[in-house]
């Protein structure tokens, strides 16, 4: 069986990091299944664009096929990257040439990857073409995100555009594969046969974490070096820096009047479209206890984790949370062995305290946080390192790729 996986931020591991589309593939091919993963040359994600000959071709990468389709390169959110997403879905609908002339061969499974909503209607119309079976893979409620999260007008076009492609996406594929545990009534409730429902979240990637440690940036070897001589709790937040990732509220702890010097820091490693802000607003508010660090690879960000005391967690508090949530650097925090500051809005689910690997606090209480802290300042390592590896041995068992991808792959048999 030809797997076609379309994911616009899909990103070969020499040029990113391994990621959901990898690990997928690779369990399909484990199956037995032919797979091709189709992706952008350029997007915010790649440490490297793709170069001319890398394009409408399949390039082998750790016997995973990427087939690289040109979108112009962008910065922030703008026109830019509206205009990038259209040039990746425009791409997509061109693909029956390259089949026709056999340069590719035809799908019998397409699955789009809905990192945003424009990837669906060339899909379904290669998957009509080649009378192909259609999974649409749900990552994010779109338009909703869109509306909740960027505060965009419900009647603003983009959104109704996106309301429209998400009801005919519902209506027409034939299974959608959710990453949120809790997404099956809003889906119904615009055209989903609640038999076509399945529940996939993000994984780990054992072989990720088998890799011999990468040396982290000078910079940061100083910070974490300097922090462990001063005796702080040492929290990281590894990702990016924007608003669904509410790292202001780690700021307003500076507000809680306590008398005393912060026992912990804060080590936010990463970039994104509120670092700028951020940054600013500890200079102005001279805030000692939080340090911005640049971003680097994912094999590095795994040696930062392993300095780490405690790993950090958040999100606004939003509707959108009730559906649940299946964040990449949760795995990554429960295989790295460390306690969770879980300030994630938790309506839908808390794999933090399912698994007993951390705290969980509401989002933006600030006196909860600082509780939070203060009692894993008051835990004795041994205390802080059994909730660490309560969260890796949860990841191993519920989200190991080698399972979550069996499921998938007999998802996919099952339409036939």
């Amino acid at each position: 069986m030809q797997i076609w996986y379309i994911n616009h931020y899909a990103t070969p591991p020499a040029n990113g990091s391994f990621g959901r589309p990898y690990a997928l593939a690779k369990s399909f091919q484990k199956k037995g299944h032919g797979v091709t993963v189709f992706c952008a040359s350029y997007h915010h994600l790649r440490q490297v664009a793709a170069l001319p000959d890398d394009l409408y071709r399949i390039s082998e990468c750790d016997g995973v096929g990427y087939y690289h389709l040109p979108a112009r390169s962008y910065s922030g959110n703008g026109l830019a990257r509206v205009m990038n997403m259209i040039d990746f879905s425009r791409e997509i609908g061109r693909l029956s040439k390259k089949i026709n002339c056999g340069e590719i061969a035809p799908p019998d499974i397409v699955i789009p990857s809905c990192v945003h909503p424009l990837v669906f209607p060339p899909a379904r119309k290669l998957a009509m073409e080649y009378r192909a079976k259609l999974i649409y893979e749900v990552r994010d409620i779109w338009p909703l995100s869109l509306v909740e999260l960027s505060g965009v007008s419900p009647f603003h076009p983009l959104v109704l555009w996106f309301g429209w492609i998400e009801r005919q996406a519902y209506r027409h594929a034939d299974a959608v594969v959710s990453l949120l545990p809790n997404a099956l009534k809003h889906m119904a409730s615009r055209g989903l046969d609640k038999e076509k429902f399945y529940f996939i979240p993000n994984g780990i990637n054992r072989e990720e974490w088998g890799l011999p440690p990468v040396s982290l940036p000078e910079e940061h070897r100083r910070f974490f070096h300097q922090l462990r001589t001063e005796g702080k709790l040492i929290v990281v937040y590894a990702g990016a820096h924007g608003p669904p990732n509410a790292l202001d509220q780690i700021l307003n702890l500076s507000k809680l009047d306590t008398g005393k010097t912060k026992p912990y820091h804060f080590a936010c490693i990463g970039d994104g479209l509120e670092k700028e802000k951020l940054m600013r607003r500890v200079s102005d508010d001279a805030i000692s206890f939080v340090t911005f660090l640049p971003k680097i690879t994912k094999q590095q960000v795994i040696s930062a984790l392993a300095l780490a005391d405690v790993c950090f967690i958040a999100s606004p508090k939003k509707k959108i949370y009730t559906y649940g949530t299946s964040p990449n650097k949760l795995g990554d925090y429960f295989m790295s062995c460390k306690p969770v500051l879980n300030a994630l809005d938790t309506t839908g689910n808390d794999l933090v305290r399912d698994a007993g690997a951390g705290i969980t606090v509401e989002p933006y209480n600030a006196a909860q946080l600082e509780d939070a802290l203060m009692l894993f300042c008051e835990m004795s390592e041994g205390e802080r390192k059994k909730m660490g590896e309560n969260g890796r041995k949860y990841a191993l068992k519920n989200l190991d790729w080698d399972v979550l991808g069996g499921r998938y792959a007999a998802i996919c048999e099952s339409l036939f």
